[in-house]
């Protein structure tokens, strides 16, 4: 192969290569990177230990270049080139070859640890680190796109809202590793029985929510499915038996909506099912909220009363504070729309 050609296919090579790495690069930050998720200062590491790597690998491109450079220049000085001298250059060119391939290698090895703790970061962003589903973060980020999809394609969707009953109860009561493993196993039901769901969220606390692609009776009938099964489950858990019912509130997106009216009709809903004696399920159809439960699901054994014994004490409380906790709510709604009204 003449010496020209040999650089021509070389230099070709190197290209594509490159060409390759920065198509990698791209369609991994187009579908990885999101630095609104991200710890910023983890971010701004991440994108200096990045920049620091393409000005060393460009410094090595521009370096194997000037080798290439040098070689064809002495290639083209002489006008005969003895078999002895195009071994000698294809020797360089070989050398000059392996040495970029290794800094390749290293540098490859560099962008994929790179690539790699970020991908736990973005992880960790939008993951509850008890139960496993998405946390509240990830649970706003894909309300707004299914609200975006509902203002561009008229895309109907609903929202579920599911609270554990007495689960203060549950802590005070069996301890709060106890509380722990009731929740790990609610949202263990909640993935296995809204496996199509958009989302399914630990929503903060004991509070847990579903988005979904579905007309508002179709995401009730969902959640009394689900608050069906949890009555005839209990856990287990260091040789305590755990009785666990849940209450929850289905909502629908609206003509003229707003995602802080949207989540208030379904807490307004989750409030009635709670209010009515929870362990049942109440749907707002935009004006009242209906009672989707038409009657009590048996209770096993001494299910019932055992319920009742761990609630005991506990009543009085909450009616005395419920004024104070419908205020909070309040509050936080507000808080939560001025927010969304600054951000657009």
């Amino acid at each position: 192969m003449p010496p020209n050609t040999a650089l021509f296919v070389i230099g070709l090579g190197l290209g594509i290569g490159l060409l390759v790495i920065g198509l990698v690069i791209g369609f991994w930050f187009g579908r990885r990177a999101a630095p609104t998720v991200v710890d910023r200062k983890q971010f701004l590491a991440f994108l200096r230990n990045l920049s620091m790597w393409t000005t060393e690998f460009a410094g090595d491109v521009s370096e194997y270049q000037l080798k290439l450079g040098n070689l064809n220049s002495l290639v083209q000085a002489k006008n005969s080139v003895s078999p002895e001298e195009i071994g000698e250059l294809l020797r360089k060119i070989m050398d000059a070859n392996n040495q970029l391939q290794s800094r390749l290698e290293s540098a490859e090895a560099l962008l994929e640890t790179q690539t790699s703790q970020i991908s736990q970061y973005l992880t960790e962003a939008l993951t509850d680190g008890l139960t496993g589903l998405f946390n509240r973060r990830a649970f706003d980020r894909n309300t707004d796109e299914l609200f975006s999809h509902w203002q561009s394609k008229s895309k109907l969707f609903s929202l579920g809202l599911l609270d554990i009953d007495h689960f203060k109860n549950i802590n005070d009561v069996h301890g709060h590793p106890a509380g722990d493993a009731v929740l790990k196993r609610v949202a263990e039901v909640l993935q296995s029985e809204f496996r199509d769901a958009s989302c399914v969220a630990r929503y903060g606390g004991e509070e847990f929510a579903v988005l979904s692609y579905c007309p508002v009776d179709e995401m009730a009938a969902a959640l009394e499915q689900l608050r069906v099964a949890m009555t005839k489950m209990e856990v287990d858990y260091e040789g305590q038996t755990i009785v666990v019912t849940v209450s929850a509130g289905a909502a629908v997106i609206a003509p003229d909506d707003k995602i802080g009216k949207l989540v208030r009709r379904a807490d307004e809903a989750l409030y009635a099912a709670k209010m009515g004696g929870r362990n049942r399920v109440y749907l707002h159809d935009g004006t009242v909220c209906q009672l989707v439960t038409r009657s009590e699901a048996p209770i096993a054994g001494n299910r019932e009363r055992t319920v009742a014994e761990q609630s005991s004490g506990f009543e009085q409380e909450e009616l005395q504070n419920a004024q104070s906790r419908i205020q909070q709510r309040l509050n936080a709604f507000v808080q939560e729309e001025s927010r969304r009204i600054l951000r657009s």
